[in-house]
């Protein structure tokens, strides 16, 4: 895999590798104001630890929902998929905390190591302050919440969306790229994580835009479709012929003609939905994963889950990959345990899909579905060998080779090779 990145996120401000005290780091938190420093270190003075890591974390993600803002809501939307999204949306409502730490990693806000620690954070957070919490939250733990809050957002008073990729971005919306230009290169050589960032931009600027920055789009999603068209995920290319339905649908003959002429450069049509009832499915889906990740979850989980399986049995093909996450999720859970109410629905819609559906997942889905590669833990690697072990899936085989070692080692409870191929293949998504 190409370790070629086209832009990076920072890691974070240098804090004193010996702070073993809120107020050692607090003054490196440039964004807060004084008053807003000492009350998180007076909150760990009195003890009152889940204050001052409440506190942090909010408004480090207010800071980050503010600044993934500034490239429009309207292409937030098309990053999250999602078109009722538009620039009169409230950020608030669009982005859940996990939500706003994967975009702002995807788009250079935070690094990868950035990213993986405040994921970490996030899972606290929501587990403390859950109504399923057994204990109050210790020192340790607010102490670390507090601090990747300060060195990954709070430390920089101006956190911005990296220069590389405002560039990136504007030069693809700017202009008409050429096979002999070195940024075609990288893109081309990029890895899933930049691939299918690119292609997002190329297909909002053709869904939204007019004129020229519409010509220059279709011409770089024309040059660029054939040489990354393999490389790209299922659920990309969905999204690619989900856009020229709706171009076409919308009567935009300029977008609709420039969309076909390149997915016919890759024989694509196979990924254009015939109906607009797998809509219905992805969006359902999207708000058991919102919930999933949000607080509360395991209350919540039920009612949103069940919203998904009452829209019926069979799950429409656009929406198969977007569904299977989402019932995984659910079914998987988290380090903490599962919702016994959601993960019961979800088991029994995972057994309703076929053999031939599960084969198709485990080959084509599985390397590239981040959501689940990394619920690769003891009793999550335990919940996934008893369902294929209940179910009879248990036959795959010819998958690709690390997909291969991956549902072997779940089926054999191998937990520490199950994480470690995971692993690879989700730090494989983004280098």
């Amino acid at each position: 895999m190409s370790n070629i990145q086209i832009w990076q996120g920072p890691n974070g401000i240098n804090l004193p590798v010996s702070a073993k005290e809120a107020k050692e780091i607090m003054p490196l938190a440039a964004y807060l104001s004084e008053k807003q420093k000492n009350q998180i270190i007076s909150a760990f003075q009195v003890e009152a630890y889940d204050m001052a890591a409440e506190y942090a974390w909010k408004k480090a993600m207010v800071k980050l929902k503010e600044t993934i803002a500034t490239l429009g809501l309207r292409f937030i939307g098309e990053m999250l998929n999602r078109d009722d999204i538009d620039e009169y949306t409230s950020i608030d409502s669009v982005l859940t905390d996990y939500s706003a730490i994967q975009l702002a990693e995807q788009l250079g806000v935070i690094g990868n190591t950035a990213a993986l620690k405040l994921r970490h954070c996030n899972e606290l957070i929501t587990h403390y302050f859950s109504k399923n919490a057994e204990e109050e939250l210790d020192y340790n733990t607010a102490f670390s919440i507090v601090k990747s809050s300060v060195q990954y957002i709070l430390g920089e008073s101006d956190v911005s969306i990296a220069l590389e990729f405002s560039q990136f971005r504007q030069r693809l919306l700017n202009e008409s790229l050429r096979t002999d230009d070195d940024q075609v290169d990288q893109i081309v050589n990029s890895p899933l994580f930049y691939l299918r960032t690119v292609m997002t931009i190329l297909l909002a600027s053709v869904k939204n835009d007019i004129g020229a920055k519409l010509e220059h789009a279709i011409a770089n999603l024309n040059l660029l479709i054939s040489p990354v068209w393999k490389k790209l995920g299922e659920n990309d290319k969905w999204n690619i012929g989900t856009a020229y339905r709706d171009v076409t649908a919308a009567g935009n003959t300029v977008a609709a003609s420039g969309l076909k002429t390149a997915l016919l450069k890759v024989g694509g049509f196979d990924y254009v939905p015939e109906n607009l009832r797998s809509i219905t499915f992805i969006k359902a889906a999207q708000q058991v994963l919102e919930t999933h990740f949000a607080f509360n979850n395991f209350y919540n989980e039920p009612a949103a889950i069940s919203k998904l399986a009452n829209l019926g049995s069979t799950i429409p093909s656009p929406a198969l990959i977007e569904c299977m996450q989402a019932y995984l999720a659910v079914y998987l859970g988290n380090n903490y345990g599962v919702s016994n109410g959601a993960a019961s629905i979800a088991y029994r819609q995972l057994s309703n899909i076929s053999e031939e559906r599960w084969n198709y997942y485990f080959e084509k889905v599985l390397q590239n579905d981040d959501v689940i590669l990394s619920k690769m833990n003891d009793g999550q690697v335990n919940r996934f060998r008893t369902f294929l072990m209940e179910n009879n899936f248990v036959n795959f085989t010819g998958l690709p080779k690390k997909n291969q070692q991956l549902y072997d080692a779940i089926l054999a409870y191998n937990v520490r090779k199950a994480r470690l191929v995971a692993t690879e293949l989700y730090e494989s998504i983004k280098k």
